[in-house]
This record gives structure tokens, C-alpha cells and sequence, in this order.
């Protein structure tokens, strides 16, 4: 299969303990990222478990599941980690049921060698989205950002 279509999926750390990503958070939302082309997506499954109003995707934790895709986004997209210094507000356009699936994309905007905005956008399975939010990022330089941030060799790309 083409890159395009499948996609290259991000390895993450097995004992990362992110509520976001961490795979081992009994808790968490253990997403999981691929980069398809020029974006970075996810999927996450809404459960009753998350629920804010009865029946409905607690605002927060979509909120956390986007913010999760922007970082992810910079990283499969620059292979760097960027340092977030904006994050606009949650548009959110439509209620999410519980037990539904979104696929959450992110799409990275180079502003200039050292910046970049990520818009992100999840949708439901029928393709419409259902909020947006865009986040900034400066690039610090790889060497710094690795030790800094304990990146290790284990945070990779692979083909899938």
C-alpha cells in the first residue's frame, strides 16, 4: 500500500503514562497516531465513561484528545517536539453522542523555520466535523529538544 493510504504509524513510549496517549493508562484515552500524507490522525472511540451531559462526549476530554493530536502532529510531521505557546479556544460546532467514533485529523501551517500552527479537526464517521482549534508551536533545535524533553530512540516513525 501507498504511504497515502496507510499511513506510517507513530511509536510511542509503552510506558509513557500520558492520560492523552500514554498505551499502558488504564485510565487514559490511549490515543494512537498516524501520519497519512501531510497530516496526523486518531481515532477515539467516545464511551459512556466520558460522558459530561447524559449521552454526550464531555467537552474536556475532546478538548484533551485534540490538544494530544496537535503535539503528535508537530512531532510526525517535523519529527521534532514543538513547544506550544498559543491554543485558541475550543470551537465546538455539534454535540458528540457517546459511542461514537471521531477521527481526529491535525494539519501542520509552517510560519517560518522555527514556528508552526497545527489546525486540528475531528469529524464524525459521516465526515462532519464536529469542532476545530488550532495550536502554535516553536521548534527548539533537535539536539536540545531530545535531551530536554527525554526523547529517546524508542519515539520513532514506522511503517506499518
Amino acid at each position: 500500500m501507498a504511504e497515502e493510504e496507510s499511513g506510517v504509524a507513530l511509536e510511542n513510549d509503552g510506558t509513557n503514562p500520558c492520560f492523552g496517549c500514554g498505551p499502558g493508562n488504564p485510565r487514559g484515552l490511549r490515543l494512537s497516531f498516524r501520519r497519512i500524507g501531510d497530516r496526523v490522525e486518531a481515532s477515539l472511540l467516545t464511551q459512556v465513561t466520558m460522558e459530561g451531559w447524559p449521552g454526550r462526549l464531555h467537552s474536556g476530554i475532546l478538548y484533551t484528545a485534540m490538544l494530544e493530536t496537535a503535539n503528535w502532529t508537530v512531532y510526525g510531521v517535523t519529527g521534532r517536539i514543538g513547544v506550544p505557546v498559543r491554543t485558541s479556544p475550543l470551537s465546538l460546532q455539534r454535540w458528540v453522542p457517546t459511542g461514537m467514533r471521531l477521527r481526529i485529523a491535525g494539519r501542520a501551517m509552517p510560519k517560518d523555520l522555527k514556528s508552526l500552527t497545527v489546525a486540528v479537526e475531528p469529524a464524525s464517521s459521516d465526515g462532519q466535523s464536529v469542532a476545530t482549534l488550532d495550536r502554535d508551536f516553536v521548534l527548539p533545535n533537535a539536539a536540545s529538544s531530545s535531551k530536554e524533553w527525554g526523547m529517546n530512540k524508542s519515539m520513532r516513525r514506522s511503517r506499518v
